[in-house]
C-alpha cells in the first residue's frame, strides 16, 4: 500500500524527520553536495529517482544509516509498504546499531523501532489479522508518541476500509447532471469494467488543481473499461456551479450532482474533498481514497493487471 502527500487526504506528517542530514560532521558534510542529499530526501521522488540518488549516495560515501533513513523516509511517504516490508532486516541491525551523530533526522533507536512496529502492522492489516495489526500499532505509539498522527492515521484508514469490504452502492439511484439531465450509475458503467467517481467542490482548492489530472486519468482510463466521472459537493447553486467549472475545464465525460442528502458522503464516509471511489459495476467499494493515493493504481490493476499508470 503507497500513500502520496497531497494536501485534503489523510497525510503524513513526518515533522521530526529532516529532509538534510543534521548531525554529519563538519568534514564530511562539505564532501557530500547539497544537491544529491536533496535528490536522496526528496518528496516527491519516484522508485527510480529514489534508487538512482541512494546509488549516488553510496559511490559518494554518504553513511549507510543516512541512506537506510531516506529509503524509510520515502517509503513511510508513499506508504509503499511491500517496500517498507523489505527494508525490516536492514531496520533491525539498524535499530541495534543505531548513531545518532551518523543520523538525517531521525533521533533516537527508539524511532526505528516504533517504524518497524509500524511496518509489521501494516503487514498484519494486509494479512487479515487485526489483533497483530492493533498490537504493533498500539507499540509504535508506546516507543514513538511523536509519530501519533501517521500511526492515527493509518489505523483511521484501516478501519474505514474494513466497513468498505461489506458496502454496496445503490447503483440504481437516479442523479442529476450538471447540464439538467438525469442519469444513474448503472447507465454509466453499463458493459464496462469499473466506475471512478471524483468527488470535488468548487471551494476545494486541492480539488480544482487536480481537475487536469482528472481529465489525464479518465482520457487513459476510458479505453481500458474504466468509466471517469465527477461528482460535485457544493452546498449552494450546485448544478450551475459545476456546469460552469465542466466549460471552463472542458470536462468531456459524466459531470454528476450528489443529492442534498448526501447519501454517498453518509455511506462512503467522505469527511474530506477530493475523495475518488472505485466501484464495481454491482456497486462494491474497490477504493476509497485521495486521487493521489498510489493504492488507487494498485486497486485498479487487479481490474486489469496489464493497466499502467499514465507515463509509466
Amino acid at each position: 500500500m503507497r500513500l502520496t502527500l497531497p494536501a485534503c487526504l489523510f497525510l503524513l506528517t513526518l515533522t521530526s524527520l529532516s529532509p538534510v542530514p543534521a548531525q554529519e560532521p563538519e568534514q564530511q558534510r562539505a564532501e557530500v553536495p547539497r544537491e544529491l542529499m536533496q535528490r536522496l530526501f526528496n518528496p516527491g521522488a519516484t522508485e527510480k529517482e529514489l534508487l538512482d540518488a541512494v546509488k549516488a549516495a553510496n559511490l559518494a560515501g554518504v553513511p549507510r544509516q543516512q541512506v537506510i533513513e531516506a529509503k524509510l523516509i520515502w517509503g513511510l511517504r508513499t506508504q509503499n509498504t511491500a517496500w517498507l516490508i523489505k527494508m525490516l532486516p536492514e531496520l533491525n541491525v539498524l535499530a541495534a546499531n543505531f548513531d545518532a551523530t551518523q543520523s538525517a533526522g531521525i533521533k533516537a533507536a527508539d524511532d526505528i523501532r516504533a517504524f518497524i512496529e509500524y511496518i509489521q502492522g501494516l503487514q498484519a492489516r494486509d494479512q487479515g489479522d487485526q489483533a497483530a495489526f492493533k498490537k504493533h500499532l498500539q507499540e509504535a505509539f508506546w516507543l514513538a508518541p511523536s509519530q501519533a498522527q501517521l500511526f492515527a492515521q493509518t489505523i483511521d484508514k484501516g478501519r474505514r476500509e474494513a466497513k468498505m469490504a461489506t458496502l454496496k452502492i445503490d447503483m440504481q439511484l437516479v442523479l442529476a447532471t450538471s447540464g439538467g439531465e438525469t442519469v444513474t450509475l448503472q447507465d454509466l458503467v453499463a458493459g464496462q469494467k469499473a466506475l471512478l467517481i471524483d468527488f470535488w467542490a468548487s471551494w476545494c482548492g486541492p480539488c480544482m488543481q487536480l481537475m487536469p489530472e482528472l481529465k489525464k486519468k479518465a482520457n487513459h482510463l476510458a479505453p481500458q473499461g474504466i468509466v471517469v466521472v465527477g461528482m460535485n459537493k457544493d452546498d449552494e447553486k450546485a448544478e450551475a456551479v459545476a456546469e460552469k467549472v465542466r466549460n471552463e475545464q472542458g470536462i468531456e465525460f459524466p459531470w454528476l450532482i450528489e443529492p442534498s442528502d448526501r447519501p454517498f458522503t453518509r455511506l462512503l464516509e467522505i469527511e474530506s474533498i477530493p475523495r475518488m471511489i472505485l466501484l464495481s459495476p454491482d456497486g462494491r467499494v474497490l477504493f476509497n481514497g485521495h486521487p493521489q493515493d498510489p493504492e488507487l493504481w494498485t486497486a485498479l490493476k487487479k481490474l486489469d493487471p496489464r493497466l499502467q499508470e499514465p507515463g509509466s
